[in-house]
């Protein structure tokens, strides 16, 4: 589904399911008619039992949120404002901004990210590429492009911004890190690693997994409340609640032939005749990564002789690597 900017272009004929409003959102894959005002109440209730039934907050969590300025994470942000404004002794939140320095588009994304915390009095800190690395990712892309192991500017993107969340997070005291990640998100990421097999992965992913002290000390606990909403009732419910945020994607997604975005194509015209087909996508990645996680032999894994950080069957780890080519 495209996503308009003006939400009143989903608004169908017919009464909602729970208050008779008509002028309603059509939900092919539950069969509900919702108005704009259930429906964003509706949102908000997925929101808080997601976070419920996966135990992922505790009363004195001390949260920190990705925050890139665009619906996901505006959204998100919102709503965990609202729930740590309600929880007695609750510690602030604080919004993570990472610049990865993309000419226009980076630029405008992080001034609606401070916009948006500062109306709310939320506090927030940006942690640049160009700062920690030494380059800005369109510095990177423009250096790697003419040689013969370039990789799509994901790659290095992906990379780079996991650690610098990571490790900002744990620098502002942060128990927890709050993404955006969206069902679309999660049903994209699980179809490619079952293409690719990458069933350590999935393993790795499993929501419920036990805490491990040795992986606790390298990387923070990640939450995504959002995981059973999928992206165009996100973006709808941001313009039903009239937030705040930069509408566009990353310009190297949209132009790069990356195989994420041609997935993503695959799920989108899936849902076509099987409106359901994220939310089986979604489940059959929760089921996966559980067995995985309990049955699968657990791999040893040597630590980076940079930073100490886990690298597989490497002396360097990928990221360290890239430090030591781009900080030149």
């Amino acid at each position: 589904m495209t996503l308009m900017s003006n939400y009143n272009i989903f608004l169908k004929k017919g009464n909602c399911s729970y208050c008779n409003n008509t002028g309603v959102i059509q939900r092919k894959y539950s069969g509900e008619n919702l108005c704009p005002e259930c429906f964003q109440k509706n949102i908000e209730k997925i929101i808080y039992k997601t976070i419920s039934k996966y135990n992922m907050l505790k009363p004195k969590e001390r949260i920190i949120v990705a925050l890139s300025g665009g619906k996901d994470s505006i959204a998100l942000l919102h709503n965990l404002k609202i729930i740590q404004d309600r929880t007695h002794n609750s510690k602030p939140i604080i919004a993570l901004i990472i610049d990865e320095g993309i000419k226009e588009y980076r630029e405008k994304c992080v001034k609606k990210a401070k916009q948006f915390c500062n109306k709310n009095n939320i506090e927030s800190k940006v942690i640049s590429f160009k700062d920690k690395i030494g380059k800005t990712l369109d510095e990177i892309i423009n250096i790697k492009k003419k040689t013969p192991d370039y990789k799509y500017a994901c790659n290095y993107c992906a990379t780079i911004r996991r650690r610098l969340l990571n490790d900002g997070a744990k620098e502002l005291g942060g128990t927890v890190l709050a993404m955006g990640h969206n069902l679309t998100d999660f049903a994209e990421t699980y179809l490619m690693n079952i293409l690719y097999k990458r069933l350590d992965i999935i393993a790795n992913q499993y929501i419920s997994k036990e805490e491990n002290s040795n992986i606790n000390q390298f990387y923070i606990k990640k939450i995504s409340p959002l995981l059973r909403i999928p992206e165009e009732e996100i973006f709808l419910y941001a313009n039903i609640k009239k937030l705040d945020y930069y509408p566009s994607h990353c310009p190297y997604r949209e132009k790069d032939p990356i195989i994420r975005k041609r997935v993503l194509d695959f799920i989108q015209d899936c849902k076509k005749y099987s409106p359901e087909i994220e939310f089986n996508l979604l489940n059959g990645f929760l089921e996966l990564s559980k067995t995985l996680y309990y049955h699968r032999e657990k791999i040893d894994y040597n630590l980076c002789q940079r930073c100490g950080y886990p690298c597989g069957n490497g002396k360097i780890c990928t990221y360290c690597s890239y430090f030591q080519e781009f900080s030149q």
